[in-house]
């Protein structure tokens, strides 16, 4: 009976290692947060989180470098031409449909959506997620939602935020998530609205700093062994109000009835409208001859370090800033004082933090700059996935962040 008993107790004592032993990652976004906003307004929590853990000295964005493109790119390894949220904004001639991030009929429209997230991955390893706003997380994607999501809500209050995050944690059934995103707002519409070294920007990285800091407190009471990864999208540039350019000029105004256009500042993408018979390479080179602070290329033709150049809905004509100028289309066009999607090879505004602490990481630890499509099989190692398909990223430029 002893001998029984004994085996029965060396059972119940595995069984619960092993269910604490499950891996967990939570996985904070902070929007629009700069690569050096941490040197530059000194939060308290975060410069302890980020020379305590792994760091790397910069997240090195996709173009272009924009929210849902990158978010995209993180969640699923690959650059926006190949996860198809190529924009903010678009139009995609494949759905006849125009996608933009304010309007929830696009962005929960599943057939936007080219490549696979993590959470899908996850699921199919029988690991389950939670998604609180994370772009993409509110569509079915190729068959795949998260376990858990929140439709977006650009108002909730960070404690909400905080609230539900642990209320997953705290979940110790069978269907408790492991792998957990949060994301923040309040960073990038400061930087927009205010600029990226204005005093409202430096409060918002402190709130956001105070909010991380009251999770975190608490979720390692309920989760110890939490792996964390706080990152962001992109940085902010600051607006140069005299460098900006009309797209059209008097000698080419005429091609601006011949295509539908989306977006201004850094990148606009022209299509050409269905019913009009044009030469669209002598319309790039009508607009290229009088541009002096911004090029236009065909799809095909655009520079090839921005992996940008395969995918139906970048624009017919799609022309590109140079660093730290905006394109206009119209001369009372208002401009954001701060703003991003330039060429992120052009300038380091561009670049985005990455911070990560837990059992799977290195303590005190600096790697250099990796671009953020290597982020995907960082999670699949940490959580010992096979990735089935292709994808751009790689895992051997950040494996040196993690415990041997």
């Amino acid at each position: 009976m002893k001998k029984y008993f004994c085996l029965l107790l060396t059972t119940l004592t595995l069984f619960s290692c092993n269910k604490q032993e499950k891996t967990k990652l939570l996985v904070i976004s902070i929007d629009g947060y700069r690569h050096d906003y941490t040197e530059l307004y000194s939060p308290p929590f975060l410069t302890k989180f980020s020379n305590e853990g792994a760091r790397l000295r910069s997240l090195r964005p996709s173009f272009p470098t924009k929210t849902f493109p990158n978010h995209l790119s993180i969640m699923t390894g690959v650059y926006p031409m190949n996860h198809g949220i190529i924009a903010n904004h678009f139009y995609a001639p494949d759905l006849e449909k125009r996608y933009s991030l304010k309007d929830r009929s696009s962005v929960t429209d599943g057939r936007f959506y080219k490549a696979l997230p993590f959470w899908a991955l996850a699921k199919k390893n029988g690991i389950k997620s939670a998604t609180l706003f994370w772009p993409g997380s509110e569509a079915e994607v190729l068959g795949y939602r998260p376990d858990f999501y929140l439709d977006y809500e650009h108002t909730m209050p960070h404690e909400a935020r905080i609230s539900k995050v642990l209320e997953w944690l705290s979940d110790k059934t069978e269907n408790a998530p492991q792998f957990l995103t949060l994301y923040f707002s309040d960073v990038d519409s400061a930087g927009h609205k205010f600029g990226p070294e204005a005093q409202e920007t430096r409060e918002a990285v402190l709130k956001v700093d105070r909010s991380i800091e009251s999770l975190l407190s608490q979720a390692l009471k309920i989760e110890p062994n939490l792996n964390i990864i706080v990152l962001s999208d992109h940085g902010m540039q600051a607006l140069v109000a005299e460098n900006k350019e009309l797209l059209f000029k008097k000698s080419n105004d005429y091609i601006r009835s011949l295509y539908f256009i989306e977006g201004h500042g850094p990148i606009s993408h022209l299509y050409k409208k269905s019913n009009i018979v044009t030469n669209i390479s002598k319309d790039i080179e009508a607009i290229n001859k009088t541009a002096k602070n911004f090029k236009c290329y065909s799809p095909m033709t655009t520079p090839k370090q921005l992996k940008f150049h395969s995918n139906v809905r970048i624009g017919d004509i799609v022309c590109i800033a140079d660093d730290q100028w905006n394109i206009i289309l119209n001369v009372d066009d208002k401009l954001s004082l701060g703003n991003h999607g330039w060429n992120q090879h052009e300038t380091n505004d561009m670049d985005a933090i990455f911070y990560a602490k837990g059992p799977k990481f290195k303590t005190s630890y600096v790697h250099k700059s990796v671009d953020n499509i290597n982020i995907y099989p960082l999670f699949a190692y940490i959580f010992g996935i096979k990735i089935d398909h292709g994808i751009d990223g790689n895992f051997a430029p950040i494996m040196g962040i993690l415990k041997q």
